[in-house]
């Protein structure tokens, strides 16, 4: 682990999980050339790492993390109370895999791993910090012209699928879910520290884990078992290769949510609203539609995605390779 000197207290300070590639990468990036932050950014691989200290920065400051292991949890606390004794201005949740799928091909221990890394990882990484956020925050009351200084924050990067119950996406909707559910506590729970909690919530993007989206739900048809793959079909990998490829197509640019994480986390009240939906002009009434619309109109659209995707079953009850069906008296 490199070693670095103390942050300059006068330079607020923000944590950034989850930064190898994606919607972290980006946000480390724009908030370094932005200036005026130390930024810490928790990587999980060691290549990651090298290629944040290969900046040579002293306001970019790297470090291995994965945030389903405590010690290592623990390990970026003692760093940062070793090197930040001024506290944390800001703490992004953002680090998330996509796993799982369909429930007839997703398996307990995938449900098992998605929740350890977009939830439990959450929790870990929040209950860890925030003793270092209240620190920042009592120096808006200790220190001389305290009062200007900004509001401390806490960022999760959430999802649509944290709103909405989207079929095919179990796992990670349930992950998604239970975080916005804690976040919605911690909102009122850290009021007193004012410390200021919210949640961005990205539409489909072009980002690493949509792009692999196609190769997960093959993975998991190779790995079930023949039965499913006859109630589902041979067709079942190949449309939902194309579904997915058209999804990624006309997803939005990942940079769109970087902006406004660096809106939230830069302007002065720029983390004071609960939730942050970024998407296309049509995103927010697409979603307000699925939240309000009675339940058998929603479904009855998830269906007919689930035909458009491939993904409704052309042989539910093997009947069509079934010689000869006897019906109990």
């Amino acid at each position: 682990m490199t070693n670095y000197s103390l942050t300059d207290p006068n330079v607020p300070v923000v944590i950034i999980t989850g930064t190898d590639t994606g919607f972290g990468a980006e946000i480390v990036n724009d908030l370094h050339q932005l200036g005026g932050y130390t930024v810490y950014a928790t990587c999980l691989t060691s290549q990651a790492v090298e290629k944040y200290q290969a900046k040579n920065s002293t306001h970019l400051r790297a470090i291995q993390v994965d945030v389903t292991k405590q010690d290592d949890v623990n390990r970026l606390r003692g760093q940062i109370e070793a090197e930040c004794p001024q506290g944390a201005y800001c703490v992004v949740n953002n680090a998330g895999i996509l796993a799982g799928g369909y429930f007839d091909m997703s398996t307990e221990d995938v449900h098992q791993r998605v929740m350890d890394v977009n939830y439990l990882g959450v929790v870990r990484i929040t209950k860890t910090l925030v003793p270092s956020l209240r620190a920042y925050a009592k120096s808006r009351h200790t220190l001389p012209n305290g009062h200007h200084l900004p509001r401390a924050r806490l960022i999760g990067i959430t999802s649509i699928a944290g709103r909405l119950n989207i079929p095919g996406m179990g796992p990670y909707c349930a992950s998604k879910h239970a975080t916005e559910s804690y976040n919605d506590t911690l909102r009122v729970e850290l009021a007193p520290w004012e410390i200021d909690v919210t949640m961005v919530e990205p539409f489909y993007a072009k980002t690493p884990i949509m792009a692999n989206a196609a190769s997960i739900v093959e993975r998991n048809w190779n790995q079930t078992n023949d039965t499913v793959q006859r109630m589902y079909g041979k067709q079942f990998v190949e449309r939902n290769r194309e579904y997915n490829k058209q999804l990624y197509e006309n997803a939005m640019p990942s940079e769109w949510v970087s902006k406004v994480v660096v809106d939230a986390i830069h302007k002065t009240n720029g983390a004071q609203k609960p939730r942050i939906l970024v998407g296309f002009w049509y995103t927010w009434m697409w979603v307000w539609m699925m939240e309000w619309l009675p339940t058998w109109v929603t479904d009855a659209a998830f269906r007919a995605e689930l035909r458009k995707s491939g993904a409704w079953p052309v042989n539910p009850f093997l009947l069509k390779d079934a010689k000869q069906v006897t019906i109990p008296n």
